[in-house]
């Protein structure tokens, strides 16, 4: 039994590895389009983000939580995983709104709080 809880402990906290790393990246993209600009089919544009720390930094966060995502999704099967990681959504709104300045509305509150149920509903 204790194996099995042990495994269920892993799991939310790769989950919340997952969450914030999703936050991290959310952050990153908010800078990179800053610094960047609007998107262009030009080969300065695309240089320009290539090489923008920011840019980087999205790539980075987004590939690594992939990775962390696939045990998880092994544990629990690809439609409990990926409902149980959705906590990710939760990350990047509170992300674009407390550090990028976006503005929730009801709806997006009503959506946290559903998701929150789903989670604390499939990971047990």
């Amino acid at each position: 039994m204790s194996g099995c809880r042990a495994m269920s402990m892993l799991i939310w906290v790769l989950n919340i590895i997952v969450a914030l790393l999703t936050a991290i990246n959310v952050i990153a993209w908010g800078y990179a389009i800053r610094e960047v600009g609007d998107p262009q089919l030009t080969l300065n544009f695309l240089l320009k983000l290539l090489f923008n720390k920011w840019f980087i930094i999205a790539i980075a966060s987004a590939f690594i939580a992939s990775l962390t995502s696939y045990t998880v999704l092994r544990e629990l099967g690809v439609v409990a995983g990926r409902f149980f990681l959705s906590l990710g959504i939760i990350t990047t709104i509170l992300a674009g709104t407390l550090v990028l300045g976006e503005k929730l509305t009801l709806r997006e509150w009503a959506g946290i709080a559903m998701i929150i149920a789903g989670t604390l509903l499939v990971g047990r």
